[in-house]
């Protein structure tokens, strides 16, 4: 099965080599000469993944992701720039990339790159109807998210010390949220009321969180 790639490049000659070059590789490509253009195909069609470079004229590739998500909720994104730094790779995972490239790179690494973040996708739970509202209410609320990223960092903890981590006084309100958290399917607790991620908030903090570790 080939992957859908939503291409945004401002370069004329890189996007046809791009095209080029991903067509050959098995990728039905979609280019765009901007981020404007590229939310505007992502109403109309139905991606896999999204190359996005990050300065481009208008929108920037970063700020497109929020974008093209409102419409392509699961598509995964890879963000390419000639100005790579250790800060600018940071931005582009808190803003949902996958993976961050530096021109120039080898046409051969950048479709491994999209292949590995295609079959990461896949991976990646399904959600949908009641259960899909509980996980975005879990990971609206800021406590919530750093409670997650606390029991992935350390696997497993009791509750006095989860709420050490998180930083809060209140354990009562610390105890709503968790409890939020395990309604949500993301979060169980052993009997003896330790806490540890389950499979799907393993997999849902992998592939949203990456960057707060970095």
């Amino acid at each position: 099965m080939s992957i859908r790639l939503l291409l945004a490049e401002d370069d004329a000659d890189l996007r046809e080599t791009l095209t080029e070059a991903l067509e050959f590789s098995g990728f039905e490509v979609s280019a765009c000469e901007d981020a404007e253009q590229a939310i505007a195909v992502a109403q109309e069609q139905v991606f896999d993944m999204a190359l996005l470079d990050m300065v481009m004229p208008g929108m920037s590739g970063i700020d497109a992701i929020g974008q093209i998500r409102l419409f392509q909720p699961t598509i995964g994104v890879v963000i390419t720039t000639a100005f790579g730094t250790v800060d600018t790779a940071v931005d582009a995972m808190k803003h949902g990339a996958a993976e961050f490239l530096t021109k120039p790179f080898d046409m051969d690494s950048l479709c491994v790159t999209l292949k590995r973040v295609e079959a990461q996708r896949r991976q990646s739970p399904k959600l949908s109807g009641d259960k899909a509202d509980k996980v975005f209410s879990a990971l609206a609320n800021p406590i919530r998210r750093e409670t997650l990223l606390q029991l992935r960092k350390h696997g497993r903890l009791r509750f006095m010390d989860l709420c050490r981590l998180v930083h809060i006084d209140n354990h009562t309100k610390f105890n709503f949220h968790v409890r939020q958290l395990k309604n949500s399917g993301l979060v169980e607790q052993t009997e003896s009321k330790i806490y540890f991620l389950t499979t799907q908030g393993k997999n849902l903090c992998a592939s949203l969180f990456e960057e707060e570790n970095a």
